[in-house]
């Protein structure tokens, strides 16, 4: 809804007229509508007693109230005429804006929530819905921001590092490049400062319109490091490049360069020799298109601190032909040549064309929520992937286990889906292989491979489990049980089998540490729990799927098996930390409006 008033909300004029108490603070104007924004605005000048060759000690802003005021958005642009031209950290990139905003800049300093780690500047929360502060708090953040800039205390230590936005949008935004570097990966290029190479691309089979690094090669054609990705991105990578700087590629204070001529001055400050490397690259790229360059820099975790990454960002070169001929007025050898190229493909005022860039590393894809990183670095073998077994692979694939195969010879059928993590346009595919290309699809990274036959016997399954620390067992058949006690491999492997009662009303987890599955400790703990269950299912009757079927179903509903699949993710994530008592556990459905398992005495009857 467009705010239509001439005049402002009440509120707002109340917020306006306590800016005034703020040392510093000018109004140039009283609120005015910008009906194509729905926003109301307000021109400001403040004034701080210090400046710096970035910040004067007077600038002009203009401050955008939402109409909904006190709640709704509030933004502070510095504006296009005697307004900061500089970009800074915590500060969006500052670029003037386009068509009817063009008397602001888009350098929007970070003042508001979440950003909390900035708390030291006019401290204290944003006090949303009070229309008296709320602005007031804005404005004299805004104040106490300049002043951190002049100071140079933008980048206090012990505050999180954070790299500068995009020099321009991407110029395919369909795309993106993907890597995964982490301080994990740090060893492999902390000596490699100042280095370039090529990287091997590949495009992530899951979308098509993800271009994954493979693989680094530095210059002399030696392997630096794969990407963790257990699977090949693509049968047929082709090649990108490298270049590793010592430090952020950034223009003072603190924003991406936008052209070649912006590269060439930050290496300029750093001791980057750019031309020389742009010769090496043209050499190896010429005639190819289009050409993929990844910039890097190590970055710390926090400000001021050693680096523990590196950051990369990818532009598209300049396409380079595949004969590069002389500059004109220079003959035709290297130094025509690198003439060439600094002057006109690679010349100062062409522009730095940006790809959407992103790191898929763990730390990152799994910050949002993860499983223990001791469950998360065991390789898994789950048999049976029907509707428990879905649901626990998918649980422990997106809490962060990058290794596992899946093991099933059935297919998908309609009946299924009520209970199933795949949906009607995997029916008649193969479960294993189906719910193995979903959890790639979720957690790209990890290396999920399906195994659509039934479980070999013998050495075969021997072969087949030998990698594998933990065996999950999600059939509850006795005859995939029997096969694993009849195998026997020299390393112990913690063994589980999870199944569900009837209704999924309880819940039984079989744990063992041990060179083969004890099928007779097993069937000697779980059979009188067998026999209870037998009983309640007599009791309550078969459930037949339709006319002209005489085998009965297992009756579950769907967010019972879901309980059940947490529970046993629970249980798993303290065998594998912790460690649990050996043998039969048994969890039971709670009743009344509280939902979950509650664990039964051990050694308990039925």
């Amino acid at each position: 809804m467009t705010a239509q008033r001439e005049q402002p909300p009440r509120a707002i004029r109340l917020g306006v007229r306590n800016l005034s108490s703020i040392p510093g603070v000018h109004l140039e104007s009283g609120p005015f509508l910008i009906p194509e924004e729905d926003v109301w605005a307000l021109r400001l000048r403040l004034s701080i007693a210090k400046e710096s060759d970035f910040v004067p000690s007077e600038t002009r802003w203009i401050l955008l109230i939402d109409p909904s005021y006190p709640a709704g958005r509030i933004r502070l642009y510095p504006c296009i005429e005697g307004g900061i031209t500089h970009t800074f950290p915590h500060q969006d990139r500052n670029v003037p804006a386009a068509g009817t905003h063009s008397s602001w800049r888009l350098g929007k300093p970070c003042l508001d929530s979440p950003s909390q780690r900035l708390g030291r500047i006019a401290g204290g929360p944003e006090p949303i819905g009070d229309a008296e502060r709320r602005l007031w708090w804005h404005v004299a953040r805004c104040i106490s921001w300049l002043e951190a800039a002049v100071e140079h205390q933008l980048m206090v230590p012990g505050e999180p590092f954070e790299v500068p936005q995009y020099s321009t949008e991407p110029v395919d935004g369909s795309l993106r490049i993907v890597h995964d570097e982490g301080p994990d990966t740090w060893r492999a290029w902390s000596e490699r400062v100042g280095d370039w190479g090529e990287v091997r691309l590949g495009i992530l089979a899951e979308d098509g319109k993800t271009i994954i690094v493979e693989e680094f090669i530095d210059a002399r054609g030696n392997r630096i490091r794969q990407c963790r990705r257990g699977l090949t991105a693509s049968e047929k990578p082709w090649v990108g490049y490298w270049w590793l700087w010592p430090a952020p590629v950034v223009l003072l204070p603190w924003r991406y360069p936008d052209t070649w001529g912006d590269l060439r001055r930050i290496g300029k400050r750093l001791g980057v020799d750019v031309d020389r490397f742009i010769y090496w690259l043209a050499r190896r790229c010429a005639g190819e298109k289009p050409v993929v360059l990844l910039l890097g820099y190590p970055i710390p975790r926090r400000w001021h601190e050693d680096p523990v990454e590196v950051h990369w960002q990818a532009i598209l070169a300049p396409e380079v032909p595949g004969k590069i001929e002389p500059m004109k007025g220079f003959r035709a050898n290297a130094r025509g040549i690198r003439e060439r190229l600094r002057r006109d493909i690679f010349s100062g005022s062409r522009r730095l064309a940006y790809l959407r860039t992103e790191n898929w590393h763990p730390d990152r894809l799994q910050a949002r929520g993860r499983i223990h990183e001791q469950l998360r670095g065991q390789r898994i073998a789950v048999i049976g992937v029907g509707a428990l077994g879905s649901c626990v692979a998918e649980l422990l694939v997106r809490g962060g286990v990058e290794d596992v195969l899946l093991i099933d010879r059935d297919v998908l059928e309609a009946g299924n889906l009520v209970r199933h993590t795949l949906t009607v346009g995997e029916i008649g595919r193969n479960k294993a292989e189906a719910v193995a290309e979903r959890l790639r699809a979720a957690s790209p990274m990890a290396d999920v491979r399906g195994h659509p036959g039934p479980l070999p016997i013998g050495t075969k399954l021997q072969e087949l489990l030998e990698p594998f620390q933990v065996v999950l067992d999600c059939t509850g058949d006795d005859l995939v049980l029997q096969s694993l006690a009849e195998a026997w491999w020299p390393v112990p492997r913690l063994f589980l089998s999870t199944s569900t009662g009837f209704a999924a009303h309880r819940l039984f987890i079989f744990v063992v540490n041990a060179c083969t599955f004890p099928w007779e400790d097993f069937r000697e703990q779980v059979r009188p729990w067998l026999d209870a269950e037998k009983r309640r299912w007599t009791e309550a009757g078969e459930t037949l799927e339709g006319a002209g079927c005489w085998s009965p179903l297992f009756p579950a509903r769907n967010d019972d098996i879901w309980l059940a699949a947490v529970t046993a993710l629970k249980f798993i994530e303290s065998a594998v930390a912790r460690g649990v008592e050996p043998g039969l556990h048994v969890f039971e459905q709670l009743d009344g409006p509280a939902t979950g398992f509650r664990p039964l005495e051990r050694g308990g009857q039925p």
